[in-house]
């Protein structure tokens, strides 16, 4: 049975150090963890001290940035954006995201995900969701300012990609030195990159196994129904690329991050897809109960199907 990792977003926010960060996870029952975005720098000391005493989870994948930076006053993964078209902003993303893998290597994680960036209008999808929610997403309306949105985002990631495809190249080199995966994560907002029928060709160009995909289930639910994606095929599609997944439950509703099995998601059509070798994280949100952290964990243990 494939291990399933516990993401400290889940409760990074409230422990008092990195001790009882990986505590907590242990006492839920994980063997192992993904170190989340929001790992706060003064939690570093006790993870680097507890992360080899006997018992500990194996920290296996960080998220960048992690931790930390710490002039920034809240945790956020996209802080610096590979994309950003300020070259000193560019170069904090790049510093920062090094300082990350710096990190990962120093724990014996084996992985590191990361946010591309962003291009074109900000929250295109919100001109979208009120017709959702009119049930009018097959209306002429709901197409057409769904192809406008669409084709604005797929001209102005054209523009950016060069920059960040550079940059990237950059950080794969560190990132293999030091024998490292990044993988690059599907986001659920319109204007986030790359956009979803490009992901092969941008994975063409970047090198494995340094460069993998990064499936968010959450994300790619909620894509599906705002009718811009096929969860399925989409997956199907990357998963000769797929290193790792984020895994969580979905409902139109209640958004994503939810627990296990109280969601939308046809877990039982799309986990089979997912490659052997691939990890997987419960990144559940803080506001999920302990109790349903657990059984999150037991619904894996259940409902986990044999994969390719």
């Amino acid at each position: 049975m494939s291990n399933l990792a516990l993401s400290t977003c889940w409760h990074a926010d409230r422990v008092p150090n990195g001790t009882a960060l990986l505590q907590e996870a242990s006492a839920l029952g994980f063997s192992s963890v993904e170190l989340s975005h929001n790992t706060r720098f003064s939690l570093w000391p006790g993870i680097l001290s507890a992360h080899r005493q006997p018992g500990a989870p194996r920290i296996e994948t960080l998220h960048n940035f992690c931790p930390v930076p710490v002039e920034l006053p809240r945790p956020h993964p996209n802080a610096y954006e590979f994309s950003d078209p300020r070259e000193p902003a560019r170069r904090l993303a790049e510093r920062h995201t090094v300082e990350t893998l710096k990190a990962a290597a120093a724990v014996g994680a084996k992985r590191v995900v990361l946010h591309l960036g962003s291009a074109g209008p900000r929250r295109p999808k919100k001109k979208l969701e009120p017709l959702l929610a009119a049930g009018k997403i097959g209306s002429r309306g709901f197409v057409r300012k769904k192809i406008q949105a669409l084709r604005t985002m797929e001209t102005a990631f054209a523009g950016i990609w060069p920059r960040v495809e550079t940059l990237l190249l950059r950080i794969g080199e560190k990132a293999a030195a030091l024998g490292l995966q990044l993988g690059l994560e599907c986001r659920e907002n319109l204007w986030e990159i790359p956009p979803d029928d490009f992901w092969e060709d941008i994975l063409q160009k970047l090198p494995a196994p340094t460069f993998g995909y990064w499936h968010d289930f959450g994300h790619a639910a909620a894509k599906e129904n705002l009718g811009l994606i096929d969860h399925e095929q989409h997956l199907r599609r990357l998963a000769p690329r797929l290193i790792g997944a984020h895994l969580h439950d979905y409902h139109p509703e209640d958004g994503d991050h939810l627990p296990l099995g109280q969601g939308t998601i046809p877990f039982a059509r799309l986990l089979p897809l997912l490659p052997r070798a691939a990890h997987v994280s419960l990144e559940l949100s803080p506001d999920v109960s302990a109790e349903d952290v657990r059984a999150s964990l037991a619904w894996w243990k259940k409902n986990q199907p044999a994969r390719s």
